[in-house]
């Protein structure tokens, strides 16, 4: 035998409806754009970190070849240019961010801040 519960259902007064959370709530992208600048700025400054550790490794290899060189022209002459070429990759990679600065000012594009270029690509 087929035993049937039937439950009726009342519709009651579920009040208002609120949003969630404020993050379905409509933006205006400055959001996006901060977060964008916070991140761009942590990969280079990770970046710069980088390159200046192996700058140091570079100087530490090149200082070990030339005591090793024993007088070999050759080998002292390796490891002094592999210290030059270390420094001035080292000076460029600091001085990238004045050269930007200096080629959005040239431009008329404010290359030093891309969260303000993010928002100002946005529909309006």
């Amino acid at each position: 035998m087929l035993v049937m519960n039937i439950h009726t259902t009342i519709a009651g007064n579920l009040g208002t409806f609120k949003a969630p959370s404020s993050a379905f709530a409509p933006t205006t992208g400055a959001d996006a754009a901060t977060t964008f600048e916070r991140i761009l700025s942590i990969a280079l400054g990770g970046f710069t970190i980088i390159a200046a550790v192996y700058f140091l490794l570079l100087l530490a290899v090149a200082a070990f070849t030339w005591i090793g060189a024993a007088g070999d022209t050759g080998k002292i002459t390796k490891a002094r240019d592999t210290m030059t070429n270390g420094l001035i990759g080292l000076v460029i990679l600091v001085s990238v961010y004045a050269i930007a600065g200096v080629v959005g000012t040239i431009l008329g594009i404010d290359l030093l801040n891309p969260g303000k270029m993010l928002l100002q690509l946005a529909p309006k």
